[in-house]
């Protein structure tokens, strides 16, 4: 066998299956779609459930796809050892409901002994124990010996997970030679050593499991398997782990030439570099399919890789943000086989430095919370209590700061301090859980597809984009065959009827944009009103509806209406949406890419990438630039043509968006050009106007904008307008365009009326004074003056007390206020009780603590907030025997 590198080992596999009939996809994107059970992909079949569980028709009956896969049990032990990692690349030929055992089989040995010419003598098979067509295919059909063959039980060689198919398996393993083997006389495949390493497995899905122990034979059954990418890698390149296959060895690389460490020299450091060298690729393949960091979800999983890479990079003595260089490498090595690494090269790098950035600013905050909680377990110690800090405080860290549970353990073990790993554990548990709740509570889209799942019809055909009227034929209807006429029953118009039809002029809510609403007719005269439409996964279009009156039934001929003018508005507010994404562009820069969207007949909700807050002058000029391409009165065209062409012409695809290999693109006159499903004006002209409502963020590193147009900014010109007249009224003017000068000078008098109030409160409060020094009581020398002032905010109060403390060296005040509810005591002392030992915060908390208060300041002047109005007086009366005790203590 020859040295094959990674990128040529995966166009090797998919040829190769191409040419077994099998169409090769390109791997789905991390992010499941319709799939809350899982965070990320983890496997290669992952993505093509639907497809083994028939719930949705497969492009191809053989498919063969090289699929991009996150797992993160075992975040902890990646770079503590050579084997962990956290992404990597799973190469799969799949059968659904076509060939099976002995296609398989037989392919698969082609391919690693004939294509890659592995010597046979090298390789080793596992079957089920009860497989005896396998083991026999093996032995008499490929001619495996005996000695290469072994049969392990249910454990190792059945694949099920739950209920439905599942079936056994058939292992390939690689023998590495003895001098990776343990020595011991009866080293075998199976032992757990690493000479024996597993290739590929052959998955036979030909059960159907009730996930009780009972299982039946599929009728058609079908064939799964998985082959390690970096697995098979170190086969062909002699190489004993993934951190030494050559796209990989190629960050490793980069790493030690940042930080000036040699790879292989010191254990702790090679730690640190697998750790970065691992959770770059993760990252940079995460961002790419539109992950982003944040404190839930694969969000946060995003963000823990990113954070220990950040944190591992400190270890190995770069003091400095460093991330974004090695995206340029991981790039680079992979954009063979994902040439999305390269279109969204910008973009990756952007979140990646700002998370970085983040982590840096956070780390030593952080670092001071651990110390002053250590410091905290170390005085507990000497007190006679254990040392360990709280599982809780180091859940806080990790969540908070990104504090892995390795670093607190590690800072902690340096000071002798043990870490309640199992309360860590309990609350990480809690999170997973809520977060795996919430994830659950969203995957309630199924109702539709349970309740016409035994439909066998082809799917609806959706006609809407030429059509607002159609005729079409019931297929189904949510009350059985037949809806009753619910009006001839005195019941009302019956609501929540479900129908679909064959055909239908009527958008399904898909995109972020609405579904249409309108009418069906039958031919009968029975009237349904449209109030949404949804779509199911086998595409199925149904219809919710209220029956107004009349008897529907399945074949029943219907005339579908969409309301003209909804729809319109809604084109309208759709076709905004591409010019408002081109426009942020032009204005922010190239990182900025659709993070979601709402359309519906009032406004469109446009969500994009940008890691801080649209200024006003951006705003203003992005409004002009959609404004300016709607008066230009551009042609809007859709057009369907194969993705690659849409690639050439530079169309934009929604991140983490897998499609097929024809697409539906919508061109602004070459100015705006995207992937979209939905409906468009046929010219920018048609929008009539655009107007930017609100501008907000949704989460970090996502801003939001809010818009409108066409008639939509016609009523906002009305409220605004509204709004003037009704201020004009008040404001007495006659004319609005002397509305703001009128707001000025009114302004102006306040302003005026605010400072002469001040000075006659300022004359009061000194009048006060005046009064207070007459009636104070004395302390050894020391002059105590106490009042309450009812309707006095605490400013007015601190004002009075600065006046007393310079008026006179000795003496104290203690001074109430009352103002919107709320009670505040004020303590000052001049320069002469200073010298005395007296000091205004331990005065005003001895004070405020007889009327249910806390508080403090500085030793002039103390601030406290009451509780208990009825003990006012009794503080204040209180006040001389406070200063004397103070005075003579």
């Amino acid at each position: 066998m020859e040295w094959t590198g990674l990128n040529e080992l995966r166009e090797k596999y998919l040829s190769f299956f191409e040419s077994k009939g099998h169409l090769r996809l390109g791997s789905f994107p991390l992010v499941p779609k319709n799939d809350n059970s899982l965070l990320l992909i983890n496997s290669g079949m992952a993505p093509m459930k639907k497809w083994f569980l028939g719930q949705e028709e497969p492009p191809c009956r053989r498919v063969t796809t090289c699929q991009k896969c996150i797992r993160t049990p075992d975040i902890e032990r990646v770079g503590i050892t050579a084997r962990h990692g956290t992404y990597f690349e799973m190469l799969g030929n799949f059968s659904f409901q076509d060939y099976f055992k002995k296609e398989a089989i037989a392919w698969s040995w082609e391919f690693l002994t004939g294509v890659l010419a592995i010597p046979a003598e090298l390789l080793y098979i596992s079957v089920y124990l009860e497989d005896d067509e396998a083991w026999d295919i093996w032995t008499k059909e490929i001619g495996i010996p005996e000695d290469h063959m072994v049969r392990f039980g249910k454990e190792d060689n059945f694949w099920e997970h739950g209920s439905g198919p599942c079936g056994p398996c058939s292992e390939i393993y690689f023998d590495r030679g003895p001098e990776h083997g343990c020595g011991k006389p009866d080293c075998k495949v199976g032992c757990d050593c690493d000479r024996y390493m597993e290739v590929w497995n052959l998955v036979f899905s030909q059960f159907d499991s009730d996930g009780k122990g009972n299982y039946e034979l599929l009728e058609k059954p079908n064939i799964d398997t998985g082959m390690g990418l970096e697995r098979l890698a170190c086969v062909l390149q002699n190489v004993g782990n993934l951190f030494e296959v050559d796209t990989v060895r190629a960050i490793l690389n980069h790493v030690e030439r940042i930080s000036g460490k040699t790879y292989g020299q010191d254990e702790k450091t090679d730690i640190s570099i697998r750790v970065v060298t691992d959770h770059i690729r993760s990252t940079a393949f995460m961002v790419s399919d539109g992950i982003l960091p944040s404190n839930e979800g694969r969000g946060y999983v995003l963000r823990r890789l990113l954070r220990r890479a950040a944190r591992h990079g400190r270890m190995l003595g770069i003091g400095r943000p460093f991330l974004t260089e090695l995206v340029e490498t991981v790039i680079q090595e992979n954009k063979a086989g994902y040439p999305e690494l390269e279109e969204h090269a910008d973009y990756i790098k952007k979140v990646i430095g700002t998370e970085e950035e983040r982590f840096y600013k956070t780390i030593d905050q952080g670092m001071n919370i651990l110390n002053g909680l250590i410091e905290n377990v170390r005085a507990a110690a000497q007190a006679g209590r254990e040392a360990i800090l709280s599982g809780i405080d180091a859940f806080k860290l990790n969540d908070t700061f990104g504090f892995p549970l390795d670093l607190t353990k590690e800072i902690a073990a340096e000071a002798g301090i043990l870490v309640d790993e199992d309360n860590f554990r309990a609350e990480m548990k809690k999170q997973r859980e809520q977060a795996r709740r919430d994830r659950l509570s969203r995957d309630i889209s199924g109702w539709a597809a349970d309740l016409f799942g035994e439909l066998t019809a082809e799917p609806t055909c959706f006609t809407g984009y030429d059509t607002l009227e159609d005729k079409g034929v019931i297929l189904a209807l949510s009350d059985g065959e037949e809806l009753l006429d619910a009006v001839s029953t005195d019941e009302g118009a019956k609501e929540g009827v479900l129908v679909v039809l064959d055909r239908t002029p009527f958008y399904a809510e898909s995109g972020g944009q609405v579904a249409d609403t309108g009418s069906i007719v039958t031919a009968d005269g029975a009237r349904l009103e449209v109030r949404d439409v949804k779509k199911t996964p086998k595409g199925y279009f149904v219809h919710t509806c209220t029956l107004l009156e009349g008897t529907a039934k399945t074949g029943d001929t219907v005339t579908a209406s969409v309301s003209k003018g909804r729809r319109g508005a809604i084109a309208r507010n759709h076709t905004s949406a591409h010019l408002l994404q081109k426009a942020l562009r032009e204005v922010l820069g190239s990182h900025v890419h659709q993070a979601g969207s709402y359309e519906d007949d009032e406004r469109v909700r446009f969500d994009f990438t940008h890691f801080s807050a649209v200024t006003p002058e951006e705003l203003s000029l992005v409004e002009h630039i959609v404004n300016r391409k709607i008066f230009e009165a551009l042609d809007v065209e859709v057009r369907t043509m194969p993705l690659a062409e849409a690639k050439k012409m530079g169309a934009m695809a929604l991140f983490g968006e897998k499609y097929g290999d024809v697409v539906r693109v919508v061109d602004v006159n070459g100015w705006s050009t995207e992937f979209c499903g939905g409906t468009h004006v046929k010219n920018t002209a048609q929008l009539g106007c655009f107007k930017i409502l609100n501008e907000s963020s949704v989460a970090a590193g996502i801003r939001r904008i809010e818009g409108t147009t066409g008639y939509g900014v016609l009523r906002l010109l009305d409220e605004r307008t509204e709004m003037l007249q009704q201020a004009a009224g008040a404001l007495k003017v006659n004319n609005l365009k002397d509305l703001p000068l009128r707001a000025a000078a009114l302004a102006g008098e306040v302003k005026s009326l605010a400072r002469e109030l001040e000075q006659v409160k300022a004359a009061a409060a000194a009048s006060q004074i005046e009064g207070l020094f007459e009636s104070a009581a004395d302390v050894n020398g020391i002059k105590i003056l106490t009042a309450y002032f009812s309707g006095t905010a605490p400013e007015a109060l601190r004002s009075m007390s600065e006046k007393v403390r310079d008026k006179a060296p000795n003496v104290v005040s203690a001074l109430v206020g009352s103002s919107e509810g709320k009670l505040t005591l004020a303590v000052a002392c001049g320069k002469g009780a200073l010298d005395a030992g007296l000091k205004a915060g331990v005065l005003a908390k001895q004070i405020a603590a007889i009327a249910g208060g806390n508080g403090g300041g500085k030793p002039d002047l103390a601030m406290a907030g009451l509780k208990d109005e009825t003990k006012i007086d009794e503080a204040l009366n209180a006040v001389p025997g406070i200063v004397k005790a103070a005075l003579e203590g």
